[in-house]
């Protein structure tokens, strides 16, 4: 109950952008291939991120399985929070994320690949670059659309006079593409979940009170930052693509496990890995600890998402309208029969109110209050 009557005064709300404004439905809609084939660029990226907990990684490896790929087993793999995966494939360095990780890690990327990723991402595509040893292979463009009924929701939200800002870790011509379509005038683009808790703390420090909607794990840094959180259910949540302890049968699995003549090949329980490729994976695991499984938002919504956060403010704000139109009633009860039934005001020498209509008059009172509260 705390949180929802904290709720009541909220002025400003932050939305996370993928799975809790968008369909949860990431698909593939582009491969840009430079120097090998489609094939080749979507295997390559689906073996770094086979076992990566990222929806990306999802829409990456299930796509490659329903193509028929041979993928390559990898000796190691680390997912690094808001950029992208990097994996060790064949003692080869393989990163799948964002262009300014790859870049900051000294991969050359070619002017042609830079502009193709700029024209994805304003037309509201995430281009996602796939590296191999110190060049970038190609793009791989996913999507994520946005909801029908969130445009409707946000709508409703501003018209009751709430504060919207877009926080994400998309990039800059993606936030934009988004916060047009949303009509949303504050985005903040290209965060980590740190950056996002910074963001939530200085909208605090100008007064406002902050709610922030997203995903529980994701965003569990700005969720724990903000007055309020609140969990949005996403069709995003799924389990990573391969439990990284259990062996999935299927038919490109049994093709991975034999040679070119059908015979079968022994399958190592732990790949082999040079000493210093397992202290460099180590250390980069190391870097990301720290965020906690047993995080609870303060309010979680159900199925609809963003829709029944807009039916849940109309309710608490109903309720607090009905709560004030009680008080009311209770003063001028007080006021208009309280002095009289004291014997304060007289008409003709008695009560101007008889004790019998006053008592009448507060049963009414009380069953009126009552009918008042219920009231929707």
């Amino acid at each position: 109950m705390g949180a929802l009557t904290e709720l009541m005064h909220v002025d400003t709300i932050a939305f996370n952008r993928n799975g809790t404004l968008t369909e949860g439905n990431v698909f593939i809609s582009a491969l840009v291939p430079e120097g090998m084939t489609q094939g080749s660029l979507l295997a390559l990226a689906a073996s770094a991120e086979r076992e990566a907990t990222h929806p990306y990684a999802h829409a990456l490896y299930d796509t490659a399985v329903q193509r028929g790929l041979h993928l390559q087993r990898h000796s190691a793999a680390h997912e690094t929070e808001s950029f992208g995966v990097e994996a060790l494939i064949a003692r080869t360095p393989v990163r799948v994320g964002k262009k300014e990780w790859l870049q900051e890690e000294n991969i050359e990327i070619s002017a042609a690949l830079l502009t193709r990723a700029d024209q994805l991402a304003t037309s509201g595509q995430t281009p996602l670059f796939v590296s191999s040893s110190k060049y970038a292979r190609g793009i791989i463009a996913v999507r994520d659309d946005i909801r029908a009924e969130v445009r409707r929701a946000l709508q409703q939200l501003k018209e009751r006079g709430l504060s919207l800002i877009l926080l994400t870790g998309e990039t800059k011509r993606l936030a934009n593409a988004t916060s047009k379509e949303l009509r949303i005038s504050e985005v903040r683009s290209d965060l980590t979940s740190a950056d996002k808790a910074r963001e939530i703390r200085l909208l605090q420090s100008r007064g406002s009170v902050v709610a922030m909607v997203g995903d529980p794990m994701a965003d569990q840094a700005a969720m724990r930052a903000a007055d309020i959180s609140i969990g949005c259910p996403s069709s995003l949540d799924r389990p990573p693509a391969i439990e990284a302890n259990e062996i999935r049968h299927d038919p490109l699995h049994e093709e991975l496990l034999r040679g070119p003549d059908g015979e079968d090949v022994p399958q190592e329980i732990e790949p082999l890995m040079a000493p210093e490729d397992a202290a460099y994976f180590e250390a980069q695991a190391l870097r990301n600890q720290g965020r906690s499984t047993n995080f609870t938002p303060d309010i979680m919504l159900d199925a609809q998402g963003i829709p029944s956060l807009v039916t849940l403010w109309d309710t608490i704000n109903g309720s607090r309208a009905r709560a004030r139109q009680n008080l009311w009633l209770s003063i001028i009860f007080v006021l208009l029969f309280t002095p009289s039934a004291a014997g304060a005001l007289t008409f003709f020498d008695g009560a101007l109110l008889s004790y019998p209509f006053v008592g009448g008059t507060l049963i009414f009172l009380f069953i009126l209050l009552i009918v008042n509260a219920l009231r929707k």
